[in-house]
């Protein structure tokens, strides 16, 4: 049976990326079938991956121009990837202007759901009609937030939108869990987000997952490689959290 994982949270700079493709990436080296789908626009996912954009079938094809599901996945060495597209930067005005809207890619997608073990969504930095499309398609979510003053900013948004999600589209939408991004133990403002964590738990009805992801420079680097941080160097703090992240989602 398949799991279809979205990575969730409007905000920006949050690590929304970095979290989609290191748990894609890590999920694929412990020997599952994996599809990474990029949603945003800005192609970043796409681009780590090292997927194509030009001359191939994106996700802006298979949800808009009817392009069948299979023809545009990319297989590339360690799991495979729908590549996002720059057309995908304003799609609200693409999708049908009916009851349909929310199951776009649900249905688009469908017929390859159980070739996978999972099926990670990287989704957009913002609300809107895409990132509901993710939530209607997905079992679960992960949200990932970052120990700084801002970082559970506009969590209230993304509620009101899980459980919309829950109420009109996809009942058995479930969150994972909270994961704490970017996350410096010493600090007394990490530990002052954390010790607020239980009012925000118990809103969306989950957990915090045990690991914490630490930044590291090694991070950043691999980035700029366009590599998971699992391959650029698998010894990096960032490297063995996200692996054990993807210990407890296979766990949960």
């Amino acid at each position: 049976m398949s799991r279809v994982i979205a990575v969730a949270n409007q905000k920006g700079g949050i690590g929304k990326t970095t979290t989609a493709v290191n748990i894609a990436y890590d999920l694929a080296e412990m020997g599952r079938r994996v599809l990474l789908i990029d949603t945003d626009g800005q192609c970043n996912s796409t681009d780590t991956c090292r997927a194509r954009v030009e001359g191939v079938a994106t996700l802006y094809d298979l949800l808009f121009e009817h392009e069948n599901a299979e023809e545009c996945i990319q297989h590339m060495e360690k799991l495979d990837v729908i590549a996002s597209d720059k057309l995908l930067k304003n799609p609200e005005t693409k999708f049908p202007d009916d009851a349909t809207r929310l199951f776009t890619m649900r249905d688009a997608c469908e017929e390859i759901r159980e070739q996978y073990d999972f099926i990670v969504i990287d989704t957009p930095p913002s609300l809107g009609c895409m990132l509901s499309n993710a939530l209607t398609f997905a079992d679960e979510v992960v949200i990932p937030v970052t120990c700084d003053r801002y970082g559970m900013e506009g969590i209230n948004d993304l509620y009101v939108t899980i459980n919309a999600t829950k109420k009109y589209t996809n009942r058995n939408l479930r969150v994972t869990g909270v994961l704490l991004n970017k996350y410096k133990e010493r600090t007394t403002l990490c530990r002052e987000i954390s010790n607020g964590l239980p009012e925000v738990l118990k809103m969306f009805d989950t957990t915090v997952f045990d690991t914490k992801v630490r930044e590291c420079e090694d991070c950043k680097k691999a980035q700029s490689a366009r590599m998971s941080v699992q391959a650029y160097n698998s010894s990096c703090s960032t490297a063995k959290d996200y692996w054990r992240v993807c210990e407890e989602i296979i766990g949960r």
